[in-house]
């Protein structure tokens, strides 16, 4: 195993502006680690450079304890997964898994030990002497993962290897690319931009957005603690309902015509002076399993809303309703089919509010009581 680290890593193609700039990051032995981002974002610029496919225009880039800035590829001891598989058409399996092998001079009882292992860790023992052409969407991303498997390198890049599947078979790979790295103990850095991928396979993920990280952390540390509005948008789904408001002269956060009143000793006790300026531009966030249906116990704010829609899923429904100009979603367990323009009483979690500066974005405060859940131990 061998962990990865980038100083200050920069990219520019012209001089002038920055595809990457200024990454800072540790990523540890064997850890499962998640570069997400919308498209253009430069997560893959990131990866091509830790791969060597991409010329590092400032900063420094480490592999174990060894500068790897101008390292050739082949002798950066890592191997890489592509969305498009990348397999010879004319080869068999078992000679696309041992390709690279072959290149390596290793001997052939090697070979095809390492070949068999592989085959047999991810269900292609029966297809080895199958071409790809023969093969299934998820049957060649197998092969393309025994063919990083056979190399042994402690170091696993993978950019997007999912996009090209169906839903129901990116959820059975999601499962078996996480459980062969637990098992082989790799460390892997994987590219996405779905964020269902970055929340349910990420040890650790990086969120990116126009080149510059936004934050840093475990996927629910980042689902419960968003550094700023772009975060807390991009994860989750449904994304977070935003609103904008403003604090009034009771130093207390309105929203719309007063639809709003979010009493100012009720989660703003983080606040700064300077942040609590009557007049100053907030926005309200809040996750849609956070607003229910009205009524319930407690002291929460409850307002009557309109239904815009009702998106009724089996197990659940997303409600979608007016607020002060904005269309909110709610998330319930259960069955709501809801007629449009019908009037409903909706409660929000007022201790599970997310405040937003509007004019940067950054959090001002976050709920100070969420926390993932203790490990359960089942005995």
């Amino acid at each position: 195993m061998r962990n990865v680290e980038l100083q200050n890593v920069c990219k520019s193609y012209d001089q002038k502006s920055f595809a990457v700039e200024d990454i800072n990051v540790e990523i540890k032995e064997g850890e499962f680690f998640i570069l997400v981002g919308p498209s253009g974002c430069g997560k893959s610029t990131l990866l091509r450079m830790i791969a060597g496919l991409e010329e590092i225009s400032a900063g420094r880039l480490l592999l174990g304890e060894k500068e790897a800035n101008h390292l050739d590829p082949s002798k950066r001891e890592l191997s890489m997964v592509f969305q498009n598989y990348a397999l010879y058409p004319h080869l068999s399996v078992e000679e696309n898994i041992l390709f690279g092998l072959k290149v390596k001079k290793i001997k052939k009882e090697e070979r095809m030990r390492r070949c068999l292992e592989a085959a047999e860790l991810l269900g292609l023992t029966d297809y080895l002497k199958r071409r790809p052409r023969e093969l299934s969407g998820g049957q060649r991303q197998r092969v393309a993962l025994a063919r990083a498997v056979v190399s042994q390198a402690p170091i696993c890049l993978m950019d997007e290897p999912l996009s090209n599947l169906d839903a129901k078979l990116r959820g059975q790979m999601r499962l078996e690319i996480r459980q062969l790295q637990r098992k082989l103990g790799t460390t892997m850095i994987y590219v996405t931009h779905d964020q269902v991928e970055a929340m349910t396979m990420g040890d650790r993920m990086m969120i990116l957005k126009d080149g510059k990280v936004q934050q840093v952390g475990t996927p629910l540390d980042i689902y419960n603690h968003p550094a700023n509005e772009f975060v807390a948008t991009f994860i989750g789904a449904p994304p977070m309902n935003l609103i904008d408001g403003f604090i009034d002269e009771n130093e207390n956060i309105v929203v719309g015509n007063r639809q709003l009143v979010i009493p100012a000793g009720s989660i703003m006790k983080g606040f700064r002076a300077e942040e609590m300026k009557t007049g100053k531009r907030v926005k309200l966030g809040l996750r849609p399993e956070h607003v229910s249906l009205a009524p319930v116990k407690g002291s929460d704010l409850t307002v009557e809303v309109e239904v815009v829609n009702s998106e009724v899923l089996g197990n659940e429904s997303i409600i979608s309703f007016h607020l002060a100009g904005e269309v909110w979603r709610a998330k319930w367990a259960g069955q709501w089919p809801m007629p449009a323009n019908n009037r409903v009483n909706v409660v929000f979690a007022q201790h599970e509010l997310h405040i937003f500066d509007a004019e940067n974005g950054q959090i001002l405060q976050s709920p100070q009581k969420v926390e993932a859940s203790k490990e359960v131990h089942i005995l």
